[in-house]
């Protein structure tokens, strides 16, 4: 059984939190669906702009809230830094978002076979 007030449990659902906040944006979004799709590996700033049309500051900043949240991690390579996914983080994060939704599911589940008036009724 989870134990929501324990400390492993607090700090796992903050980070948790921080990467759900940095994916709450279309841009960011667009930015993420753009490296997973595979067009490319890696991204800079300037591609950012140049591909998604917003200014410098405002790709800079996107990629920012992507790497404090561990989803990206940056590397310099001569005069560009380049941002790619953090495969462990997403990882562990992925796990946790599959937990968090299978339990759900399961609740749901369980109260859809019970009498439970709190379920929705399905329309005949």
């Amino acid at each position: 059984m989870l134990r929501i007030n324990s400390k492993s449990t607090l700090e796992s659902t903050e980070e948790l939190e921080e990467v759900l906040k940095a994916l709450a944006n279309v841009n960011r979004l667009l930015l993420i669906y753009s490296l997973a799709s595979g067009e490319v590996e890696k991204i800079s700033v300037t591609q950012v702009s140049k591909n998604m049309g917003i200014t410098q500051p405002a790709a800079s900043q996107h990629l920012k809230v992507l790497k404090n949240a561990d989803i990206l991690i940056a590397h310099k390579e001569g005069n560009f830094i380049y941002y790619r996914f953090n495969r462990r983080s997403m990882e562990k994060h992925q796990k946790q978002i599959d937990f968090l939704f299978t339990c759900a599911f399961a609740k749901c589940s369980q109260l859809e076979r019970s009498s439970c008036q709190c379920s929705p009724k399905k329309e005949e």
